[in-house]
């Protein structure tokens, strides 16, 4: 997330300069233009854990897009880039104190964080006059960078049966490679000639797992002695993010 924000932080005055709406060139060989800009903001992340019920998790997300100037103002295609966090949360846990005493455990979260690389089509629905209402859908690829399941290896350290179900920090079963849909709807509102400002919230459902692990046998057993069984853990990412962009028209002029 640094090296994005740094990024950002390099690209800002390009991105400043090109808010150029006009722009010399020949005839038949450059024409027509593109928009271009960043997004970022909150996103709320939920898991299917074979069963096993989580929360919803709080992280963030940034993103470079580049979008066609839509065809009869209405329709256009996205491309965009960035870092997002998947994940979810385990509320607060009951448990007890090796000397029988109970206490409650702090929530746990489980981060993923994921580069993300995403294609799809944008429709205009609506003019308000203010602002132009959309949806959008695509589908994207991202690329597991790095995760938290390295805090809670010791899952005895408090003495609770429920951390035993918990996710391995190991990529024999973190999958790398994900791939998903996205969905979703804002607005735009014009800034400038050249500047737009918008507001989005779209939904990310993964179609492939996150993580897949198969049982695990003859593991010793802290509770009781002997020998137990791990059970099957497969982890699905489900995201809704909520953004705030800029975004900026990039357009050449004919000369015949």
């Amino acid at each position: 997330m640094r090296l994005l924000c740094l990024f950002l932080i390099w690209c800002m005055p390009g991105l400043l300069a090109a808010q150029i709406i006009d722009e010399q060139g020949e005839y038949g060989v450059d024409w027509g233009g593109y928009l271009f800009g960043m997004r970022g903001g909150a996103s709320l992340g939920t898991q299917d854990w074979s069963s096993f019920e989580t929360e919803v998790n709080l992280g963030y997300h940034g993103d470079l897009f580049l979008e066609s100037i839509p065809s009869q103002g209405r329709f256009s295609f996205w491309g965009q880039l960035g870092y997002h966090q998947r994940g979810s949360r385990i509320r607060r846990q009951r448990a007890f104190t090796f000397q029988g005493n109970p206490v409650i455990l702090p929530a746990d979260n489980f981060v993923f964080n994921n580069l993300s690389l995403g294609i799809g089509g944008k429709q205009v629905v609506s003019y308000l006059g203010a602002a132009d209402l959309y949806y959008l859908i695509g589908v994207r690829a991202e690329y597991n960078l790095s995760t938290n399941l390295g805090d809670y290896d010791q899952l005895t350290s408090y003495g609770s049966v429920v951390r035993n179900v918990y996710p391995f920090d190991s990529y024999e079963f973190i999958n790398r490679f994900t791939y998903g849909a996205s969905v979703g709807g804002g607005a735009i509102v014009a800034l400038t000639d050249g500047i737009g400002g918008f507001l989005e919230v779209t939904a990310h459902p993964d179609l492939s797992f996150q993580y897949n692990q198969g049982p695990i046998n003859n593991v010793i057993d802290p509770y009781g002695g002997g020998n137990t069984t791990i059970g099957e853990r497969a982890i699905r990412n489900f995201t809704v993010e909520l953004s705030i962009g800029l975004r900026f028209l990039r357009k050449w002029r004919y000369i015949d």
